[in-house]
């Protein structure tokens, strides 16, 4: 049997290995004042100046990396991918971030610092197509139009799933609203979040579930509200060790025609805010475990019901 030469494994080791970090490389894609997008966003020496610039240069699966403070646009996302800004830096964006992806695709966006003022496009992000937008460490704020409502994050995609961990959304006509307009449910799930002076913190239109948990709602016109127009676009919000404080109205539930909305409230403090919890639509309740504090609220302080007991 003739033997193969050392030198010729070791060679293809080191190919095997120059390709790994080739390929490893091209998963990163880097983002700064400084960038141009002519460049090789690549290399870290030469990245990208703009977020759709960067976005483009991704790969599918890949990770933008915010080297420093900057304003860096908008842009519309139609593959998974990561954008990430670390702690102390500032990546400001005043234009729309559109995301529109495939059923099985994720986009994850962290440590965004997004505010309408400068330009008032009527969003901060719109989720209108596909699987999964999760959205970590960001603030959202000033999405105010003046015509159609300003929406900091709008999750227009039937079907999809978004997650908003550790936010602050304020001054925004609405902080978060699922309003996909289909009979095909979507999710939302909210954690450890704030919103603040918004016209309404966070709203479910047509079919859908929102989680909300750990979550802070003050002066705010509405906190959270539930509306549904049709027995085949029902809408649940559960609101779990919440506060919801200081508001115009805390909590509504709304339908029209034959609709259900149905918001179900555990452990969590509801007070000094004018209108406690308003349910006064048929088909729309707002319920409790049995678990809550309510006090000091101006109306409304009685809920519609209690839900089964916890087990």
């Amino acid at each position: 049997m003739r033997r193969v030469s050392p030198h010729l494994v070791f060679g293809i080791l080191l190919c095997f290995v120059a390709i790994s970090s080739a390929s490893a490389q091209v998963a990163r894609v880097f983002l700064a004042g400084t960038g141009n997008d002519a460049g090789d966003c690549t290399n870290q020496a030469t990245p990208c100046r703009s977020l759709q610039g960067a976005v483009t240069a991704c790969p599918v699966n890949g990770e933008i990396i915010v080297l420093d403070n900057g304003g860096y646009g908008g842009a519309t996302i139609t593959k998974s991918l990561t954008v990430n800004a670390s702690a102390g830096v500032v990546a400001f964006i005043a234009r729309t971030i559109t995301v529109n992806i495939g059923a099985t695709d994720k986009v994850v966006l962290r440590g965004l610092s997004m505010n309408g003022a400068v330009f008032h496009d009527p969003n901060g992000i719109l989720f209108s197509g596909g699987g999964t937008l999760v959205v970590e460490n960001s603030v959202i704020a000033g999405f105010l139009t003046g015509f159609d409502p300003g929406v900091g994050i709008l999750q227009a995609a039937a079907g999809s799933n978004l997650i908003v961990n550790n936010c602050e959304l304020r001054n925004n006509d609405n902080g978060v609203l699922n309003n996909s307009g289909s009979d095909t449910n979507s999710n939302t799930v909210i954690e450890n979040s704030r919103f603040e002076y918004e016209g309404v913190g966070v709203a479910s239109i047509a079919t859908a579930n929102v989680s909300i948990r750990n979550s802070v709602f003050a002066n705010n016109q509405t906190a959270v509200i539930a509306s549904s127009s049709s027995q085949t676009q029902p809408g649940l919000i559960v609101i779990d060790t919440c506060t919801i404080a200081h508001n115009v109205t805390g909590i509504n539930a709304y339908t029209a025609s034959s609709g259900s909305a149905v918001v179900r409230v555990t452990n969590s403090t509801i007070y000094h805010n004018t209108n406690g919890m308003v349910a006064t639509s048929p088909g729309a309740a707002i319920e409790s475990y049995g678990n809550n504090r309510v006090t000091a609220n101006t109306n409304y302080s009685t809920f519609s019901g209690t839900v089964v007991p916890l087990q």
